[in-house]
């Protein structure tokens, strides 16, 4: 047992159960700022190396399913859509070859003969089209049901709003991840790791595990030792219990400190990394 998505995929005509994120997809589309919308081609699994979908194959989605059923629904509207899939990466790509996506609007009415359409004609261009899906990703929630956990009515109001977008008869309880987070600090003080503690934390997190099985735990392959600056007593951790945490329901635990918050950066900045062929320019010093 991992703590990745798993879902259908086929090889060689056989289905199996393949972590999603290792499924070829691309995003489609997105529901005002909540929801991201992703067709996944599961018959595509396993034909390329990569699971990333080849420029051909985009440009046969595009120019064949897509664009097509944008000028039979929308009408007027399909003006505002390149014509081709050349025509879009011209529109939206930089001089720096970088991708810089527009919005363009299926009104609401249509979005059901329009998905239901898309997939019948995306099943006939090529085999490995058929039998896609969508996987709706809800996104920018972090934070934004915080409540007292210790008020009933709280709690369900929380959850209310987290789910009203959910078709929650249509959802298998046992195929959700529940994320526990705990945060721990004293005020002007570093606060991290040391691997005596390990053994501790574990048990608190498997209680009904013994203490040789957390000991058997902490040599398996599944449990990973992360040092913080290269100091072999401060020491982080993750772990997938697999079966020993089937009991206690647990199938991931990372203990982590944030030291990294203060170099951390998505972009090329003070912290970038710098490879020793960098250090021998002058523009470096």
């Amino acid at each position: 047992m991992n703590n990745h998505m798993t879902s259908k995929a086929f090889i060689n005509g056989v289905e199996h159960k393949v972590a999603m994120y290792k499924t070829p997809n691309f995003t489609f589309g997105k529901i005002a700022t909540c929801s991201m919308i992703c067709v996944f081609l599961l018959c595509m699994y396993g034909i390329y190396k990569s699971c990333a979908i080849p420029s051909q194959d985009l440009q046969i989605i595009y120019d064949y399913c897509l664009h097509p059923l944008v000028v039979q629904y929308v009408g007027n509207m399909a003006s505002h859509w390149p014509a081709s899939y050349d025509a879009t990466l011209a529109l939206y790509r930089d001089n720096k070859r970088w991708i810089h996506e527009g919005s363009l609007d299926v009104p609401e009415m249509l979005l059901d003969r329009f998905g239901q359409a898309y997939f019948h004609r995306l099943g006939q261009l090529r085999p490995y089209f058929r039998d896609a899906y969508f996987v709706h990703e809800l996104c920018g929630w972090k934070a934004a049901t915080v409540h007292d956990p210790f008020s009933e009515v709280d709690c369900d109001m929380a959850w209310q709003e987290f789910t009203q977008f959910l078709a929650m008869d249509h959802i298998d309880p046992s195929c959700w991840f529940i994320d526990v987070t705990l945060k721990f600090g004293k005020e002007n003080h570093v606060v991290t790791w040391h691997h005596d503690g390990h053994s501790t934390l574990l048990q608190h997190c498997l209680p009904l595990l013994e203490a040789d099985a957390i000991d058997n735990l902490m040599e398996c392959p599944s449990f990973y030792i992360d040092h913080a600056m290269h100091l072999l007593d401060l020491t982080s951790f993750h772990s997938s219990p697999g079966p020993r945490g089937k009991d206690d329901k647990v199938t991931y635990i990372q203990a982590y400190t944030t030291e990294k918050s203060t170099s951390y950066q998505i972009h090329q900045g003070l912290f970038t990394p710098i490879d020793s062929q960098s250090l021998l320019t002058t523009n470096k010093l």
